[in-house]
Protein backbone atom coordinates (compact mmCIF):
# COMPACT_ATOMS: atom_id res chain seq x y z
CA UNK A 1 0.00 0.00 0.00
CA UNK A 2 1.33 3.62 -0.82
CA UNK A 3 2.71 4.77 2.35
CA UNK A 4 0.88 8.30 1.56
CA UNK A 5 -2.52 6.35 1.69
CA UNK A 6 -1.56 4.38 4.78
CA UNK A 7 -0.89 8.12 6.27
CA UNK A 8 -4.50 8.79 5.78
CA UNK A 9 -5.92 5.92 7.07
CA UNK A 10 -4.11 6.15 9.88
CA UNK A 11 -4.93 9.97 10.50
CA UNK A 12 -8.71 8.88 9.88
CA UNK A 13 -8.52 6.22 12.25
CA UNK A 14 -7.34 8.78 14.35
CA UNK A 15 -9.93 10.96 14.04
CA UNK A 16 -12.66 8.79 14.47
CA UNK A 17 -11.14 7.34 17.49
CA UNK A 18 -10.45 10.35 19.17
CA UNK A 19 -12.25 11.52 22.25
CA UNK A 20 -13.18 15.26 22.31
CA UNK A 21 -12.51 17.26 25.40
CA UNK A 22 -13.58 20.62 26.41
CA UNK A 23 -10.96 22.24 28.94
CA UNK A 24 -12.29 25.25 30.62
CA UNK A 25 -9.99 27.39 33.34
CA UNK A 26 -9.97 31.15 33.95
CA UNK A 27 -6.18 30.42 34.47
CA UNK A 28 -4.09 30.20 30.83
CA UNK A 29 -1.29 28.29 31.92
CA UNK A 30 -3.31 25.66 33.61
CA UNK A 31 -5.38 25.13 29.87
CA UNK A 32 -2.17 24.79 27.96
CA UNK A 33 -1.04 22.23 30.35
CA UNK A 34 -4.27 20.24 30.01
CA UNK A 35 -4.42 20.36 26.94
CA UNK A 36 -1.12 19.59 26.00
CA UNK A 37 -0.85 16.55 28.47
CA UNK A 38 -4.36 15.39 26.62
CA UNK A 39 -3.10 15.94 23.44
CA UNK A 40 0.26 14.71 23.91
CA UNK A 41 -1.12 10.97 24.61
CA UNK A 42 -2.61 10.78 20.66
CA UNK A 43 -6.19 9.63 22.00
CA UNK A 44 -8.09 13.18 22.62
CA UNK A 45 -8.70 16.05 20.56
CA UNK A 46 -8.89 19.05 22.89
CA UNK A 47 -10.75 22.45 22.98
CA UNK A 48 -10.57 25.23 25.91
CA UNK A 49 -12.81 27.78 27.04
CA UNK A 50 -11.61 30.85 29.50
CA UNK A 51 -14.51 31.04 31.23
CA UNK A 52 -18.14 29.47 31.26
CA UNK A 53 -19.45 31.71 28.77
CA UNK A 54 -17.46 30.97 25.93
CA UNK A 55 -17.37 26.80 27.01
CA UNK A 56 -21.32 27.21 26.82
CA UNK A 57 -21.26 28.48 23.31
CA UNK A 58 -19.08 25.73 22.49
CA UNK A 59 -20.67 23.23 23.96
CA UNK A 60 -23.86 24.27 21.43
CA UNK A 61 -21.76 24.18 18.54
CA UNK A 62 -20.25 20.75 18.96
CA UNK A 63 -20.18 17.57 20.81
CA UNK A 64 -17.66 16.88 23.19
CA UNK A 65 -17.46 13.58 25.21
CA UNK A 66 -16.07 15.35 27.98
CA UNK A 67 -16.38 18.55 29.88
CA UNK A 68 -12.86 19.36 32.20
CA UNK A 69 -13.66 22.48 34.30
CA UNK A 70 -12.30 24.55 36.99
CA UNK A 71 -14.33 25.05 39.88
CA UNK A 72 -13.25 28.71 41.23
CA UNK A 73 -13.70 30.97 37.94
CA UNK A 74 -15.19 34.81 38.18
CA UNK A 75 -18.71 35.66 36.34
CA UNK A 76 -19.75 31.98 36.17
CA UNK A 77 -18.07 29.23 38.26
CA UNK A 78 -17.65 25.68 37.67
CA UNK A 79 -21.01 24.42 39.86
CA UNK A 80 -22.75 27.16 37.30
CA UNK A 81 -21.16 25.84 34.09
CA UNK A 82 -22.22 22.38 35.19
CA UNK A 83 -25.51 23.10 35.90
CA UNK A 84 -25.93 24.96 32.59
CA UNK A 85 -24.00 22.23 30.54
CA UNK A 86 -27.07 19.88 31.63
CA UNK A 87 -29.62 21.77 30.20
CA UNK A 88 -27.32 21.43 26.24
CA UNK A 89 -25.99 17.73 27.13
CA UNK A 90 -27.43 16.05 30.32
CA UNK A 91 -25.11 12.93 29.82
CA UNK A 92 -21.92 14.98 29.23
CA UNK A 93 -19.26 13.38 31.57
CA UNK A 94 -17.89 16.58 33.72
CA UNK A 95 -14.81 16.45 35.98
CA UNK A 96 -14.13 19.46 38.18
CA UNK A 97 -11.08 20.76 39.01
CA UNK A 98 -10.28 22.43 42.08
CA UNK A 99 -7.19 24.16 44.17
CA UNK A 100 -10.30 24.55 47.22
CA UNK A 101 -12.82 22.47 49.17
CA UNK A 102 -16.10 22.00 46.77
CA UNK A 103 -19.24 23.56 48.55
CA UNK A 104 -22.14 20.98 49.68
CA UNK A 105 -23.63 20.95 46.72
CA UNK A 106 -21.01 20.09 44.34
CA UNK A 107 -19.93 17.14 47.10
CA UNK A 108 -23.51 15.75 46.62
CA UNK A 109 -23.49 16.26 42.85
CA UNK A 110 -20.24 14.24 42.64
CA UNK A 111 -21.11 11.79 45.01
CA UNK A 112 -24.71 11.48 43.42
CA UNK A 113 -23.59 10.87 39.90
CA UNK A 114 -21.63 8.18 38.50
CA UNK A 115 -20.28 10.46 35.38
CA UNK A 116 -18.89 13.36 37.35
CA UNK A 117 -15.80 13.73 39.26
CA UNK A 118 -12.98 15.80 40.72
CA UNK A 119 -9.42 16.33 41.42
CA UNK A 120 -7.73 18.52 43.19
CA UNK A 121 -5.10 20.82 42.17
CA UNK A 122 -1.62 20.45 42.21
CA UNK A 123 -2.74 17.25 40.44
CA UNK A 124 -0.22 14.74 38.66
CA UNK A 125 -0.74 13.51 34.81
CA UNK A 126 -1.40 10.01 35.72
CA UNK A 127 -4.10 10.69 38.15
CA UNK A 128 -5.17 12.73 35.79
CA UNK A 129 -5.45 10.16 32.50
CA UNK A 130 -7.06 8.12 34.86
CA UNK A 131 -10.18 9.96 35.77
CA UNK A 132 -10.64 10.90 32.44
CA UNK A 133 -10.24 7.76 31.24
CA UNK A 134 -12.96 6.17 33.57
CA UNK A 135 -15.42 9.13 33.23
CA UNK A 136 -15.72 8.24 29.26
CA UNK A 137 -15.60 4.46 29.50
CA UNK A 138 -18.49 5.12 31.48
CA UNK A 139 -19.69 7.32 28.86
CA UNK A 140 -19.24 4.99 26.24
CA UNK A 141 -21.50 2.28 28.02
Amino acid sequence: MDSSLQNDQDDLKKAVNEKRILVVDDDEPVRVIIKSLLEDAGLYSVQTAQDGEAAINLLKQQTFDLLITDYDMPKMNGYELFKRCRVISSELPVLFITGNNFNEGVIETINSQDNVDCIYKPFNAEDLFKIVEKLIRMDAT
